[in-house]
């Protein structure tokens, strides 16, 4: 009879025992089915903070009833762009069809496009925050009914400021470039202003500007000064901004907003690409005596204002360079009419001294000479006709001298 090796069994049985506890400690964390499935269900609930602007994160419904939750945090004056790659909007790798909810941490909701409501359909969908805090986005999948269907997408988030400041230094003369990526999407710039100055706002957009740029967006405007009230509006009712420049004087108000929308089958309704730019001038420009003055009107509306002071029973002689009559062959382009005034400082009781526009003909006299029932300051008003006064534009010079 062989000799038991009792050390050896005493080995394989430590053995055997460290092999089963480890064992039994690992089947302890391997999870079950219904972990798994538990699991899954914690990951598809789970919210996702939207952190990164401009980065795509990346989203999978892998089963029917899933809502994919995203929290983005907001801050006051800032508009919002939500973009959704999926089966109808973006680079066609995605394959799910998504529809957003957006709504505030109280739970009112900023936009819906499943369910009930359809504002959210646009890609990107734009908001602006009216206060700081937290927006959620929640985002299912549609396959005959919202929530049942599965598939790949993609989300993220851009942001601009709600007002660009428009500063003198910076921005007067040179061409802000800008685009409307969104329906319902409006654009807005404060410039601020000084009192009797004449401004003009121009625009390159798809009608007006430069062939070169290419833009692609039809944009209309609203100008409105700080209380609130209109400077012009050619979107919605009224048709006055029309004119690329629109020019208007300030008289008394500290800045005015411009707002800008891209019109496809109504305003607020396109996109694309346009510049914005604006530039000045005095309200009045002092002429000096014996000397041409070249200038230009450059649009509608416009008219330029020069002063002169004058001495009682002194003659004056106002000469004209325009279409109709000065120096022949120079190449001027604008037919101008003048309106001479005393200013409401001279404190004159017969101001008006001529106008060759409106009802008037006294001043077609060109040059116009005259000389001054009282000492004061008077002004030289400029307009251009074409088919009516005001309406034209193009070059012209002026010039004042004293008859001895």
């Amino acid at each position: 009879m062989k000799k038991v090796n009792h050390r050896f069994l005493l080995v394989l049985m430590y053995v055997c025992s460290v092999v089963l506890s480890s064992f039994l400690i690992f089947s302890c964390f391997i999870p079950t089915q219904e972990q798994k499935e538990a699991e899954k269900d914690e990951e598809i609930n789970r919210t996702t903070v939207l952190s990164s602007t401009n980065e795509w994160v990346n989203g999978n419904f892998t089963k029917e009833g899933q809502v994919k939750k995203y929290t983005l945090h907001v801050t006051k004056g800032t508009r919002y762009f939500i973009y959704l790659n999926d089966s109808d909007d973006g680079d066609s790798t995605k394959t799910a069809n998504v529809g957003m909810k957006i709504s505030h941490a109280d739970g009112t909701e900023i936009c819906k496009n499943y369910g009930d409501a359809g504002n959210c359909y646009s890609s990107p969908f734009t908001f602006s925050a009216s206060n700081n805090g937290v927006v959620t986005i929640s985002v299912a999948s549609y396959d005959y009914g919202w929530e049942k269907g599965t598939g790949t997408y993609a989300i993220k988030y851009n942001s601009r400021p709600e007002n660009y400041i428009l500063d003198k230094e910076l921005w007067e003369g040179n061409w802000f470039e800008d685009l409307i990526v969104s329906k319902s999407q409006t654009n807005k710039y404060i410039i601020p202003i000084t009192g009797k100055t004449r401004y003009f706002i121009y625009l390159e957009d798809i009608n007006a500007g430069n062939a070169m740029t290419q833009k692609t967006a039809d944009i209309g405007l609203k100008i409105l000064f700080s209380d609130g009230s209109y400077v012009c509006d050619n979107y919605n009712d009224a048709s006055d901004c029309f004119s690329n420049p629109y020019t208007f004087i300030n008289t008394n108000y500290d800045t005015i907003t411009i707002i800008a929308a891209a019109y496809d089958y109504g305003w607020e309704k396109g996109t694309g690409t346009y510049a914005i730019k604006y530039t000045t001038r005095p309200e009045y420009d002092e002429l000096p005596a014996g000397k041409w003055v070249d200038d230009t009107i450059i649009t509608k509306g416009q008219i330029n204002k020069y002063t002169v002071n004058v001495s009682k029973g002194k003659t004056y002689k106002i000469k004209l360079d325009d279409t109709d009559a000065g120096i022949s062959g120079d190449g001027k382009t604008a037919d101008i009419g003048l309106k001479i005034f005393y200013d409401k400082d001279s404190n004159v009781d017969n101001p008006i001294i001529c106008n060759s526009y409106s009802d008037a003909s006294n001043c077609y006299n060109k040059p116009y000479t005259f000389t001054a029932p009282s000492d004061g300051t008077i002004v030289l008003a400029a307009a251009a006709y074409y088919y009516g006064w005001e309406k034209g534009t193009g070059s012209y010079a002026i010039r004042y001298d004293v008859v001895e």
